[in-house]
């Protein structure tokens, strides 16, 4: 058993990859930096994940695989009128374009070969008016982009699903004000963030255990925050 984790050297990436591993899988990781001593059952791949054709390189050298997870992902502390068009453009082939693509082209390797899952990271950000729009937009993107391949190949045993976290205690909140990290913990239930192991329990379980009529769906982890 084999999977692709975008994003995988670190964080709620890096979870996921030790979780598969402990499952049984093998586990190729696609980032920029990679990991300089990966542990066993873990493979590490140099990419930078907003080029399509070099990811897709790596890709089709690692071969056909069960899972796909697209983690990576990077988030701006800007408004709309601070991007520019070149960053515009590079955060939506990192949260979204380069996701998509690729998962495409899996999901088809996946349906030939009697199925496979893709588990997609969304985000909180997706549904409600984000002040950082680009990373809203590309996150509501993820989300419909599952959807449309859950239906495209769902026939053929391909599940794809994503999971939409709001602040999780990872480095990407370094980008969040502390006046507003404030605000936001205090709107939830348990007066906490979800955790990045919570995280990775939930990707995995719809990875590998998670009844297959659960397809095309997102998963909230807010802790109360946002319901639906």
């Amino acid at each position: 058993m084999k999977a692709i984790i975008t994003g995988g050297n670190r964080g709620i990436g890096l979870e996921i990859s030790k979780r598969l591993i402990a499952l049984g899988y093998e586990v190729h990781v696609l980032s920029r930096s990679g990991i300089s001593t990966p542990p066993e059952g873990l493979f590490s791949w140099a990419a930078d994940v907003s080029d399509y054709e070099q990811t897709i390189q790596i890709a089709d050298k690692i071969g056909p695989v069960n899972i796909l997870i697209n983690n990576a992902g990077i988030m701006n502390a800007k408004t709309a009128s601070d991007y520019n068009q070149d960053e515009i453009l590079h955060i939506l082939n990192v949260n979204l374009i380069t996701s998509v693509r690729l998962s495409v082209r899996l999901a088809e390797q996946m349906a030939n070969n009697g199925g496979g899952r893709i588990v997609s990271m969304g985000s909180i950000a997706g549904e409600i008016g984000h002040p950082d729009i680009w990373y809203g937009i590309s996150k509501a993107g993820i989300t419909n982009a599952m959807r449309s391949i859950a239906r495209a190949f769902g026939l053929k045993g391909v599940i794809a699903n994503s999971v939409a976290p709001g602040p999780i205690d990872t480095a990407m909140m370094k980008n969040i004000p502390q006046d507003r990290k404030d605000r936001l913990k205090a709107a939830t239930i348990r007066q906490r963030f979800c955790t990045a192991e919570e995280v990775a329990k939930t990707v995995c379980w719809l990875a590998t255990d998670a009844p297959e009529c659960i397809n095309g769906e997102v998963i909230d982890l807010n802790n109360g925050t946002n319901y639906r």
